[in-house]
């Protein structure tokens, strides 16, 4: 059965002392289930272009309400995903940033 959960940097995906500013969503991403970790926004991670992932199987399903220039902190919802109980990452972060 399929649970609704947040992207959010939590769970260690960042520190405090991070700066993670929201640039745009990928809005391909969204609206189809994907097996693989997908992009689903791009940030500057510390003065770095880089992009905010998906971190299990999933269906983003929602953006959040983020504009260009708004600061990311673990706390923030980025956006919403549909995953199998066996798929939501528990005890880990919910989306993590790699660099490209």
């Amino acid at each position: 059965m399929p649970f609704i959960c947040t992207f959010r940097l939590n769970n260690g995906a960042i520190k405090r002392t991070d700066e993670v500013i929201f640039e745009e969503f990928i809005d391909s991403s969204f609206g189809e289930y994907h097996e693989e970790n997908i992009r689903i926004a791009k940030v500057n991670f510390n003065g770095k272009p880089a992009f905010v992932y998906s971190n299990s199987p999933c269906f983003p399903s929602t953006k959040g309400s983020l504009t260009y220039g708004d600061k990311l902190s673990e706390e923030t919802e980025i956006g919403y995903f549909a995953a199998d109980g066996e798929n939501i990452p528990y005890n880990r972060p919910y989306a993590i940033i790699k660099f490209e």
